[in-house]
């Protein structure tokens, strides 16, 4: 069987679950001496699935957690191609269904729930449970904070750029007042890019009506970001405003907004 790559936790063992289900619903008589291994097997792949849920939530796994979590991925495989065929043998004319003895069935079914309890094994002796517990809710440190208060005689090397970047926003301002204005700063990690904004962002903040200063991360809340917004360039408290949706954020920021010059850091 031809498998497509996909997610860890809803693509690899939601799929085998449901045919291990399907499969114990099929009505015949020799899957009577089997349901019970198929039905033991069924749970504890339900077991892991909860566990590699939880996976997606963190970034940084450990590298035993890794490779546990490729094993299920790989045994997953194997388990559905075993079921596919039971699945085949079962559902189809008089002498495939024949073919195929009762005793045979529980026989692979107990070897592939042996793989799976090792690997449950595993899971128990390493303590994985425990240890994405003790992962999952830490909210890792921005790498771009300590950029946001650098000491303005620490910084090397600013000055020139800084100043270029503010002549390019300020020059021609009639003109730019009719017209949104972007400017992206680009580079690799370490280099100043958070630093420059910022310094930029003091220096001429008060050339416009507002201004926010706001972090963006890879995987941004994007309400969130709206809310961050609206408290730098209104006087709203985030009590306020918590429980607004999308909608109403974006609805607040454009009659806020409206005729103003605002100052825009993301």
């Amino acid at each position: 069987m031809a498998h497509t790559m996909v997610s860890v936790a809803t693509g690899v063992l939601c799929p085998v679950i449901g045919k291990l289900s399907t499969l114990l619903q099929m009505k015949y008589n020799r899957l009577k001496g089997v349901d019970n291994e198929i039905l033991s097997l069924k749970d504890e792949l339900s077991s892991m699935n909860a566990l590699l849920l939880k996976l997606e939530d963190i970034d940084d796994l450990d590298i035993q957690v890794k490779e546990w979590r490729d094993q299920i991925r790989e045994l997953s495989y194997d388990i559905e191609d075993r079921v596919d065929y039971f699945m085949y043998q079962v559902d189809g004319d008089a002498h495939r269904r024949e073919s195929i003895k009762g005793d045979k069935m529980a026989h692979q079914i107990i070897k592939l729930k042996a793989r799976v309890d090792m690997a449950s094994e595993r899971r128990k002796r390493y303590n994985f449970d425990e240890t994405l517990s003790s992962s999952i809710g830490v909210v890792p440190i921005d790498p771009r904070l300590p950029a946001l208060y650098a000491e303005k005689e620490n910084l090397v090397g600013i000055d020139t750029p800084r100043v270029e970047l503010i002549r390019f926003l300020t020059e021609g301002e009639d003109k730019l007042l009719q017209k949104l204005q972007v400017v992206s700063i680009v580079g690799l990690g370490g280099l100043g890019k958070t630093t420059l904004a910022r310094q930029v962002y003091e220096k001429i903040g008060g050339q416009f009506d507002c201004q926010a200063f706001v972090s963006v991360s890879q995987k941004p809340d994007i309400r969130k970001i709206f809310k961050n917004i609206l408290i730098n360039i209104t006087e709203l408290d985030y009590g306020a405003i918590d429980a607004w949706d999308e909608e109403r954020l974006i609805n607040k920021l454009r009659e806020f907004l409206n005729d103003k010059r605002l100052n825009f850091n993301g």
